[in-house]
C-alpha cells in the first residue's frame, strides 16, 4: 500500500484540487435531457483521483513505470485493469479510436492527459487549471524530477515532450 506523505504543499494541493472541483461543479451548466450520466460520473470519478494522487506526491513509489502505476494507483486500478507498462499512447489511441479523445488543452480536472517524445509517452491527470499530477518523471526536464518521481508539473508540453490529447478515464474510481 502506498504510503501517505504529508506536508504543507501536499495539503495545499488538495486543498487546491477541492477548491477546483468546488468551482467546477458550482459554475457548470445544469445538466441537459440528452447528456449521458457517464461523463458526470467521470468528472467525480476524477476528483477522487486527484485527491488519492494528491497523496502520493513527492514520492519515489512507482519506479520506471511511474505514470502508468502513478496513474493507476490514483484510479485505484493496476496495470492489469488500468494502463500497462509502457503503454500511455496506444491506451490513448484505443480511447481517441473510440471518440473519446480530445486533442485541445485545456483539460478538465481528473482527465488524463498524454504527451509523448523520442523516449516514448506519458500520461498525467489534470487538475483543471493547467497544472498536472504526475508520476515518474524523473529527469523529465531540467528542475523537474530532480527530487522526487511523483509531483506536480506546470505543462503538458515539458522538455522535449509534445501534448498528444486527452481523455476522461473510462473506468470507474473503487
Amino acid at each position: 500500500m502506498p504510503r501517505i506523505v504529508s506536508s504543507k504543499r501536499t495539503t495545499a494541493v488538495v486543498t487546491a484540487v477541492g477548491a477546483v472541483m468546488a468551482i467546477t461543479c458550482a459554475v457548470a451548466p445544469a445538466a441537459q435531457a440528452d447528456s449521458p450520466i457517464s461523463d458526470a460520473v467521470a468528472i467525480a470519478n476524477g476528483g477522487v483521483a486527484l485527491v488519492r494522487g494528491a497523496t502520493l506526491l513527492h514520492s519515489n513509489d512507482f519506479g520506471e513505470y511511474g505514470c502508468e502505476d502513478f496513474v493507476d494507483a490514483a484510479y485505484g486500478k493496476t496495470t492489469a485493469n488500468g494502463i500497462p507498462h509502457d503503454a500511455a499512447l496506444a491506451f490513448y489511441n484505443g480511447l481517441a479510436a473510440a471518440g473519446q479523445g480530445h486533442t485541445t488543452l485545456p483539460a478538465p480536472p481528473g482527465a488524463l492527459v498524454f504527451s509523448q517524445s523520442e523516449d516514448g509517452g506519458h500520461v498525467d491527470i489534470s487538475i483543471g487549471n493547467g497544472d498536472y499530477e504526475s508520476g515518474g518523471v524523473q529527469g523529465f526536464a531540467p528542475g523537474y524530477g530532480d527530487a522526487t518521481d511523483n509531483q506536480i508539473l506546470p505543462s503538458a508540453n515539458l522538455g522535449s515532450w509534445t501534448f498528444v490529447g486527452w481523455a476522461y478515464a473510462p473506468w470507474s474510481a473503487v
